[in-house]
């Protein structure tokens, strides 16, 4: 009689802990737990990447350009670039060596003067906007020439991402991605992915809104050490909006910093505006 009560009592415990087990896994599969991890993830990354910034005073950098837009043809010319962290741009555009246009960036304003015509532009930064058909700020052109991560800020919320055999930082969550697929209505938000290499720098990168038709990608590539710092020696940006495709590539050949840069704009008296 005892051992048949011994028996159930052990069958009772077993089957308790047999369900304390079925309890806790969806736990550890639910989508609420899921998007907790990837977020945990994404941070570690983020702050990694964060933490690997090219850091600069100032910079100087010889750079092959090539610019390709739908509305005009294929322009190859020579760039010199200095810049003033968070301060200005300054950048010498020559063609077969002989400069034809200066520009002078700030965060809040553009200037330039073009030599071939006789004509200046003076203006807010809204007219690079106008230029690549999307919206940019300075910070955003400086990380751009400098290979830091655009529009990637550690008080922003990403996810670590893995879907058909990739893995990439996302703005937004595993699910949400799988709704926009399946949504029939563009979404107005700003989607932006990030494609970290080995060295904790990204090597790509895409933004897209798809309310406005835009995307943008950009590809950083064949790093090599500046001042014991990694730096990206191809950068490529390839802006697509429904009025135009613009394509920029900067081959760097010589890049130097914290050397003191000096650089003055001025626009002759004989020159008319734009």
């Amino acid at each position: 009689m005892k051992n048949k009560i011994l028996l159930k009592l052990l069958m009772v415990v077993f089957s308790l802990l047999l369900w304390q087990c079925r309890a806790k896994k969806p736990l550890i599969t639910d989508s609420t737990s899921q998007e907790l991890l990837s977020k945990q993830k994404a941070d570690t990354i983020v702050k990694q990447v964060l933490e690997n910034n090219f850091e600069f005073t100032d910079l100087k950098a010889k750079i092959k350009t090539k610019f390709k837009s739908r509305e005009k043809q294929n322009i190859a010319f020579g760039t010199f670039v200095k810049i003033v962290k968070d301060s200005a741009i300054h950048a010498t555009i020559s063609i077969a060596t002989i400069p034809v246009v200066v520009a002078l960036i700030t965060p809040d304003t553009l200037k330039f003067i073009n030599k071939k015509e006789q004509k200046y532009f003076v203006g807010g930064i809204d007219y690079v906007k106008s230029l690549l058909k999307t919206d940019i700020s300075f910070y955003e052109i400086q990380d751009l020439l400098v290979g830091n991560p655009v529009k990637l800020k550690p008080t922003d919320t990403h996810y670590l991402i893995e879907e058909e055999n990739e893995v990439f930082l996302s703005s937004k969550s595993k699910n949400a991605l799988l709704a926009l697929k399946k949504s029939n209505l563009p979404s107005s938000e700003w989607l932006v992915k990030y494609w970290v290499n080995e060295l904790y720098k990204t090597g790509r990168t895409v933004v897209e809104n798809d309310a406005e038709k835009t995307v943008i990608e950009i590809i950083q590539a064949d790093y090599n050490k500046v001042d014991g710092q990694f730096f990206p020696n191809r950068t490529q940006a390839e802006i697509v909006t429904p009025k135009d495709s613009i394509t920029i590539q900067l081959n760097y050949q010589r890049v130097k910093i914290n050397t003191g840069v000096d650089f003055e704009f001025s626009i002759p008296d004989h020159y008319s505006s734009y």
